[in-house]
Parts: C-alpha cells; structure tokens; sequence
C-alpha cells in the first residue's frame, strides 16, 4: 500500500446507531492507471488529538505491471465509531491534506 498523491473531495455522514458510526467517501488522484484497493485508514491515538480532528490515511495498491501514465481517480471509503471528542476529520495524501469541520 501507498499514500496516493492527492485527496480531491469526501463526504462524511454520521449514522444513527448505537453507537453512532461516522461513515467517510472520498475521490483522491493516483499518478497511472491500476491502481486498487483504496483505504482511509484512521490514526490511532493514545490520548485524543487536542484539536478534536481524526485523522486519515489516504492509502492504495499501486498498480503491480505496466500502467498508463495518466492521473487517474480512486475512491475510498471508512466507517468508524463517532466519538464526543471529534470536531471534525482530516485525510491525508502525498500532496497535501483534506480536512472537514463538522457543522453544530
């Protein structure tokens, strides 16, 4: 697995069970074609981050023969527990990251 070059959108819902999930979709760009498997993978804390945000590795096989050499899309997704502390998320990618606060 690699971190792909760029996370382009997500969108984010937090469904109502118990208890309530924080489900993730997100579109990144990969540098070829072949790539698969796209992951957002959530960091793991001891203590939770003092600026309410969780955050996301935005991860994906890279292709395992000959590619094209063309930018091409991947797509991601993850649900995980909401918990109190999360004010919002962020996902990481080579370039840069991406990053939602949850409105009130």
């Amino acid at each position: 697995m690699e971190t792909v070059t760029k996370v382009i959108k997500s969108d984010s819902k937090i469904l109502e069970k118990l208890p309530p999930l924080l489900q993730i979709d997100a579109e990144g760009e990969v540098p070829t074609s072949g790539w698969t498997d796209g992951k957002l993978e959530p960091r793991v804390y001891i203590v939770n981050p003092p600026d309410g945000i969780q955050d996301f590795d935005f991860t994906a096989e890279p292709p395992q023969g000959p590619a094209s050499d063309v930018v091409s899309a991947i797509k991601a997704s993850a649900t995980i527990h909401f918990q109190e502390w999360m004010k919002g998320y962020r996902i990481h990618a080579k370039e840069g990251s991406h990053e939602v606060i949850f409105k009130k």
